[in-house]
């Protein structure tokens, strides 16, 4: 090479150097060596970036360049997809950004690109909250500043952020709200529980203990619900009554989202009410596709363009939600809320005031921050052990609270004794970090447990009217529409034939009526109630005659299933499924708006 001497190889490693401001590529062709020219800029590697949203990873490169014209082109953040292509060269740098239209030029910009001699930054950007075992040891991912971890979140959650940890002295605030809070005990104990049950929510899933409900706080409009959600919200960030996270006016999709991300920590969706018959319709929609995105935690699945299946992103952390009646949705669904009930007067507003200062001067924060500390400290060194504790103490919880209940006569949906048991666990734990820090004494724990149980039993038995133990025909047609809404199981219109052996596959629909192949959709069923811990034990024939029974199932005389022609030529046995009886079967207003309910949200 006779003008070795004028290329500079100090930017990239070999084949690639730079001479006046412009890269080029060493080629070897018939023994005889050649300087390519590529481009008249020099692009280097500044950062590979990995975006971590605790299902995917994917990569982001950070590149800069100097043009030889002397101007500095802007540093872009290119994904690994695009770098594949490389059209980001034009789209990010215009004209600037040519290169020479010679074989796969922009390849080899690439690959030079990657040879880059300087030091790379390479760092990762967590797009989820909550714990997480990094190099063998937990740790609480959040965005705070001056953490080991960056965590980016996006959009309405940037409210979510960790301050520093309180001092001991700070938690004074925490424990007078057990009795002297700007709500009632009936309203303070239980959203408490809840608030510090969520960090909770990693350990308790590991144990298949996972919280499967939300808690709904209903009132009518100016009785500070908002206000009051966003005063424990604001335990995991800076939030109030404007800046909540997600709302009933958002759509289901951005919600479930955000729900995703929103892992071992408090989230709310605020403010259903009435709004007209079409925006009723959407918001109960949402309602019931919370009940079922937290009652069952699943996400909703989708597929790829070559009809590949992309695992759905189910809800990670707890949800608070605010409302001015309770849902007006099916009764399963409504046995997957927590409903407290605010009235006017609850709110004692000069405390709230003073609570809304603590949240905004990063006292709240600094206590949940102390409280993830201590969990790590005192539990975590055995994260083993720790979830065979939580299990525990839910499976103790679970049977007290089903005793207690039948010994006085409640009624009660069987989901009911699985969120007692989840609060109380919360409880505990949230008195255990109290009496860790000498807040409140052996004593005062007994007492506290004492009226906690009270309030919960007390809850129940007022709301036990709202909800009732299903039959079989209703729980299969209720976790048949969430297989079907969450993606998990799929149909063709009828008459169509393509891909009938894909996974999740459970027959045929047409505008009024499903078309099940009854071992696939049984087979299905009974797999989404193992994972819930339900029991569905009804066989295939006895299920069938009870779907007939309610006239779900529409018989072809004596049969209960029929064949229908799924394509050209083939035939297949199917059970014929009424939407309209079932969307009857599951719908009804539990618990409807009245007419003092006001017009407009809070």
């Amino acid at each position: 090479m006779t003008t070795e001497n004028k290329f500079d190889d100090t930017i990239y490693k070999e084949p690639y150097y730079t001479m006046d401001g412009c890269l080029y590529e060493e080629v070897i062709k018939n023994g005889k060596t050649f300087m390519v020219k590529l481009c008249d800029y020099v692009p280097v590697l500044r950062a590979e970036i990995t975006y971590d949203d605790g299902t995917d990873r994917k990569k982001v490169f950070e590149v800069s360049a100097e043009h030889a014209s002397g101007v500095t082109l802007p540093s872009v953040k290119v994904t690994a997809e695009d770098m594949k292509n490389m059209t980001w060269l034009l789209d990010k740098w215009g004209a600037l950004g040519s290169y020479s239209p010679a074989g796969n030029t922009a390849g080899h910009i690439r690959h030079a690109i990657t040879m880059t001699k300087k030091e790379i930054d390479f760092w990762t950007i967590y797009s989820q909250t909550g714990w997480r075992q990094i190099d063998g040891e937990w740790f609480f991912l959040m965005p705070q500043e001056g953490s080991p971890f960056t965590v980016e979140l996006k959009g309405k959650l940037r409210s979510y952020r960790f301050n520093k940890c309180c001092s001991k002295d700070d938690l004074i605030y925490l424990t007078t709200m057990l009795d002297e809070g700007f709500i009632p005990q009936r309203l303070m104990l239980p959203l408490l529980a809840f608030t510090f049950l969520a960090p909770l929510n990693c350990f308790m899933r590991l144990g298949n203990r996972e919280p499967r409900f939300i808690v709904n706080l209903v009132g009518k409009t100016g009785t500070r619900k908002s206000s009051s959600a966003a005063v424990f919200l604001s335990f995991f960030g800076d939030f109030n009554a404007g800046n909540l996270p997600n709302s009933f006016h958002d759509t289901a999709n951005s919600i479930l989202v955000n729900i995703y991300y929103t892992k071992d920590i408090l989230t709310c969706v605020d403010d259903l009410h009435p709004n007209g018959r079409y925006g009723d319709a959407e918001m109960k929609s949402i309602a019931q596709n919370l009940s079922r995105y937290y009652g069952d935690r699943i996400g909703r699945s989708r597929l790829t363009p070559r009809g590949e299946l992309i695992p759905g992103k189910p809800p990670t952390g707890l949800c608070l939600s605010t409302s001015e009646y309770a849902p007006a949705i099916t009764q399963s669904g409504l046995a997957r809320y927590f409903i407290l009930e605010m009235k006017d007067g609850d709110v004692n507003l000069a405390l709230l005031s003073e609570y809304q200062q603590l949240a905004a001067d990063g006292v709240l924060n600094g206590i949940m921050c102390r409280y993830v500390e201590w969990i790590k400290e005192k539990y975590l060194s055995d994260a083993d052990e720790f979830v065979k504790k939580l299990s525990a103490l839910f499976v103790s919880y679970r049977t007290e609270m089903i005793n207690v209940l039948t010994a006085r006569g409640i009624i009660f949906h069987n989901r009911i004794p699985d969120m007692l048991a989840s609060l109380k666990v919360g409880f505990d734990i949230l008195l255990e970090y109290l009496c860790d820090n000498e807040q409140i004494g052996k004593d005062d724990v007994i007492s506290y447990r004492r009226t906690f149980d009270e309030i919960l039993i007390e809850n129940v038995s007022k709301s036990s009217s709202l909800v009732e133990n299903e039959n079989i025909s209703y729980q299969f047609c209720e976790k048949l529409e969430s297989l079907i809404d969450s993606g998990r199981c799929s149909l063709n219109m009828l008459g169509n034939d393509t891909d009938l052996g894909r996974k999740g596959f459970i027959g045929f629909e047409d505008d009024t009526h499903y078309y099940l192949i009854m071992n696939a959709a049984m087979s299905e069923i009974n797999k989404l109630s193992r994972e819930l811990g339900d029991s569905f034990s009804v066989g295939r024939n006895n299920l069938i005659q009870q779907l007939a029974d309610d006239k779900i199932i529409i018989t072809n005389g004596k049969r209960n299933t029929t064949t229908i022609r799924a394509g050209t030529s083939r035939m297949i046995s199917v059970a014929v499924l009424d939407k309209v009886r079932i969307e009857s079967l599951l719908s009804g207003s539990v618990c409807p708006p009245t007419s003092e309910v006001g017009q407009v949200g809070e």
